[in-house]
């Protein structure tokens, strides 16, 4: 079986022999790609001797190699990616392959990381620290029933349309909240919505969360999303989302970040010990959430007076 390093060798060597005839003009070119908490080795075809950035579909080396060690076949796996990538080809947005950002701009918004976890694809991006987070941006190129698909703006990409840091903010600030509206509700409501996924009835339901009207308002517990549940932590960045949600429960709140699509909000009355929910949260995080969609192991506070948010800095410690 070769080794990661003789697989790499050889798919740069390779692996265009596998495409049609009309990519014999082309070249492989190997780009790094931050991946949320992560950051992966993409592959991309570009027509031979093109200068400045080209998009194109990405596909990845490491899981390539994956798909090796499974199955023991260089050229099965060549095969099954030139295949792939030959239909990923027919479906790519024709603003992408033109890399036109400035018909893109309305389309640039926020994605909230954790800094320790993600340092280096924030060092490839423009970016902007957030306490203990980092928020950096992205093109959203679809919005459909299949998801949604955008790509991460690098400093390469902010520099082809001399956006700022500041500019980028500016408009994803804008954006952020018209393309991925913003929605909350009790967590109950969440709760009954995954029971019914598993085949509970309605009834079920409704006698597992009786009395919900009765429960008083600062003991009520909410979760924070957007209309897609994708990305739906974003709502840190904006107040007064959050202060919505805060001037039902009438008093300061502690913000959980249950992973990278949503919050918790709960009041800190009723839930006093924030070194608990802080250990709540980093094992909740370890035993239940994939890695690549935590966001952090941090619980934040919302003051009700000024509307401002702050990391909880109470030791772990202090919950034993």
């Amino acid at each position: 079986m070769l080794s990661y390093e003789s697989f790499k060798k050889r798919v740069l060597k390779e692996f265009l022999d596998y495409m049609p005839e009309r990519y014999a003009g082309c070249e492989i070119e190997l780009r790094k790609v931050p991946k949320v908490n992560t950051v992966l080795t993409g592959i991309v075809i570009k027509p031979r001797g093109h200068k400045g950035s080209y998009c194109s579909p990405t596909f990845y080396m490491e899981r390539m190699y994956d798909q090796y060690k499974q199955c023991d076949s260089f050229e099965k796996v060549m095969a099954n990616q030139a295949i792939y990538l030959e239909e990923s080809m027919k479906y790519l947005p024709e603003d992408v392959l033109k890399l036109d950002l400035a018909a893109l701009k309305d389309k640039i918004v926020f994605q909230v990381v954790n800094t320790k976890e993600n340092q280096e694809m924030i060092d490839l991006c423009p970016h902007r620290e957030f306490m203990d987070l980092t928020i950096v941006y992205r093109v959203i190129v679809s919005i459909d029933e299949s998801g949604v698909s955008g790509f991460l703006i690098t400093h390469d990409i902010a520099d082809i349309e001399d956006l700022s840091e500041k500019i980028l903010f500016s408009l994803a600030k804008k954006n952020t909240k018209r393309l991925f509206p913003f929605k909350s509700e009790r967590i109950e409501e969440t709760m009954g919505r995954m029971m019914r996924k598993w085949g509970a009835e309605d009834k079920d339901i409704e006698e597992s969360f009786p009395d919900m009207e009765a429960v008083p308002a600062k003991d009520r517990v909410y979760v924070v999303s957007n209309e897609y549940e994708f990305f739906g932590a974003n709502a840190l960045i904006y107040s007064d989302v959050i202060g919505k949600i805060v001037k039902k429960i009438g008093t300061d709140c502690y913000i959980l970040p249950s992973s990278v699509h949503d919050l918790v909000v709960l009041s800190t009355d009723t839930f006093k010990e924030s070194g608990k929910l802080v250990k709540l949260v980093r094992e909740t995080n370890q035993e239940h959430v994939r890695v690549s969609d935590r966001l952090s192991d941090s619980v934040y506070r919302y003051s009700i007076v000024d509307g401002s948010i702050d990391r909880v800095t109470d030791p772990v410690e202090d919950a034993s």
